[in-house]
């Protein structure tokens, strides 16, 4: 994750307040993650923080869905300093092609593919944003049941991941 960022970009981690599994493909949580990296990077032509959290969340519900369940979730928080996103930009980041990028700097895949991801996770993805703020990306996913956290899988294949 140090090298995506590149020099001049400093990488924050706070793993410590989750206790909760999640049952997700590592790899497509890991590209996830790998995106949001590179597209602060990109929005921190000078430098800047990118910070990684994950916090437990009881009793949370999908706030773009107003028949969701409340249910469990672990969220992942990729906050940078970034020079922020209007909210023209902000209501078309998950769109599949739309990127700020010049042509030969990304395909404006990354993000609709972060949101593909955690939807078919059972989960679900907020950005804030706003002008000269950065962005914070929320990502939710649903809490792993006890037995397959202890199998460390479920029947799908999809493996638990953890923090440790």
């Amino acid at each position: 994750m140090r090298r995506t960022l590149g020099p001049g970009n400093e990488l924050e981690l706070h793993l410590g307040d989750s206790r909760w599994n999640v049952v997700c493909d590592p790899s497509q949580l890991e590209s996830a993650l790998i995106n949001l990296a590179i597209n602060a990077r990109d929005a921190m032509p000078t430098g800047g923080v990118l910070t990684i959290a994950m916090t437990d969340r009881a009793s949370v519900a999908d706030p773009s869905d107003p028949g969701a369940q409340e249910s469990d979730y672990v969220e992942i928080e990729v906050t940078d300093t970034n020079v922020g996103m209007s909210p023209d930009v902000l209501s078309r980041a998950f769109e599949p092609f739309f990127t700020t990028k010049p042509a030969d700097r990304g395909t404006g895949l990354g993000l609709s593919q972060t949101y593909g991801f955690v939807r078919q996770a059972g989960g679900f993805v907020d950005i804030e944003s706003s002008p000269g703020e950065g962005a914070s990306v929320h990502i939710y996913l649903p809490r792993g049941a006890a037995s397959e956290q202890a199998l460390g899988t479920d029947p799908c294949g999809a493996q638990s991941f953890n923090r440790s």
